[in-house]
């Protein structure tokens, strides 16, 4: 009988405790700065509670990006909990911001992640990485090879070939050869 009143007391403090927490106490966020590179850490649930404040958060640090270079990395390394439609609205603001110039890129370790990301084709245009560390690399190269002018053809020597036998040049070596 005690263990059915423990466990009735912690399911209700577990639901009650739930429930009234506001979406800034269920997802905090931390804005840093890498560089020119914006790095927004997420920890966590991400769920369909927590989006409005998600959405919100990702576009005060898409404004601090966009003064910068316009590279946004956000690491969901902390997250406890990440759903497919908080994952869909990263790709969808993704997609919008990058159209005016503000590139995203997802960080996360967990692999399943990484596949759902990889085979929906609502998130497929999402770059994701593994750590910070990579995305920042990523994002760098990204921006070296847009600003890199078209690379030159390398350089060929023109290749010579003889037109007839009788040239000029020939008949004019034939006697410097004989005078000698």
């Amino acid at each position: 009988m005690n263990a059915d009143t423990n466990f009735s007391s912690f399911a209700s403090a577990h639901a009650t405790s739930s429930y009234t927490r506001s979406p800034e106490q269920q997802l905090l966020f931390r804005v840093r700065r890498r560089g020119e590179i914006i790095v927004l850490s997420a920890r966590g649930q991400a769920d369909a509670y927590t989006l409005p404040l998600w959405r919100q958060e990702v576009g005060k640090a898409v404004e601090t990006a966009a003064a910068g270079r316009g590279a946004l990395i956000v690491d969901t390394t902390r997250l406890e909990f990440l759903s497919l439609r908080t994952l869909a609205a990263l790709a969808e603001d993704a997609e919008r911001y990058r159209r005016d110039g503000v590139e995203i890129c997802l960080v996360t370790p967990n692999p399943r992640i990484a596949r759902l990301a990889g085979g929906d084709p609502r998130i497929v245009a999402l770059p994701v990485c593994t750590t910070v560390v990579g995305a920042l690399t990523s994002l760098q190269l990204h921006r070296q090879t847009e600003r890199r002018p078209a690379r030159p053809q390398p350089y060929r020597t023109p290749q010579i070939t003889r037109e007839d036998p009788e040239t000029q040049h020939d008949r004019l070596l034939r006697e410097s050869a004989w005078r000698n």
